[in-house]
């Protein structure tokens, strides 16, 4: 469909975007690199290309290409809060632990105070539903990704159980590196997790429902 874009629009510097997307989550590392700077060729002013070489950099260990290509998109817009992730973990991995706090709190910061209205209708639609069948929401965050704004969703409504992967993952980053728990950042500053990152996730979401649900039945 992009290409077919591009046959009707040579100078669709959405599609070359599109394109850059796609193939970095195929792992075809240098047709996106060529897509993005494409783009970027029609439209220098695309911030989301820029974020996009940011993912696609990290993704290769190329962490001052990485770090560059991050500036210039916030340079362009200073909303981008995967741009900000992006770079706290770039920080993290070349051990400046200093920005790694910085940019984290920058990203944070601004996921409190948006998030996607079709993103709040969809959590609301699920939790009626659930309501309806008398079944308990357990609602899991992220990776690294602060749990206030799921938090904030649910204001003043109960019968939700929250699922905290912010701190549990960070100190796990630290601690080895993100290659040891995702794949590839397609989240900006986390990704696809890998056999490793599944079993954490999965053990800390057992743990959390051992405690908030079984043993509340017990007593």
């Amino acid at each position: 469909s992009f290409k077919k874009a591009l046959e009707f629009n040579p100078r669709n510097n959405m599609a070359y975007l599109g394109l850059g997307r796609l193939y970095t989550d195929q792992g075809r590392f240098s047709e996106a690199e060529q897509s993005y700077k494409k783009a970027l060729e029609l439209n220098i002013k695309n911030d989301k290309a820029y974020a996009g070489l940011g993912r696609l950099y990290t993704d290769q260990g190329r962490f001052s290409e990485a770090e560059q290509s991050y500036k210039k998109a916030l340079e362009l817009n200073t909303e981008i809060d995967r741009a900000y992730g992006g770079l706290a973990i770039v920080y993290g991995e070349m051990g400046n632990y200093m920005l790694y706090k910085e940019y984290w709190s920058k990203a944070d910061q601004l996921r409190k105070e948006y998030y996607n209205p079709d993103t709040i209708n969809d959590y609301h639609r699920l939790k009626q539903i659930l309501d309806k069948r008398k079944k308990r929401y357990i609602c899991v965050q992220y990776p690294v990704r602060s749990i206030e704004p799921l938090k904030k969703i649910f204001k003043l409504q109960e019968g939700v159980i929250f699922v905290d992967n912010e701190e549990i993952f960070k100190r796990a980053i630290r601690r080895e590196g993100y290659r040891e728990y995702f794949k590839d950042m397609f989240g900006g500053d986390f990704g696809h997790c890998t056999p490793k990152g599944n079993r954490l996730l999965a053990e800390n979401i057992a743990k959390v429902i051992l405690q908030e649900v079984f043993s509340k039945f017990k007593k």
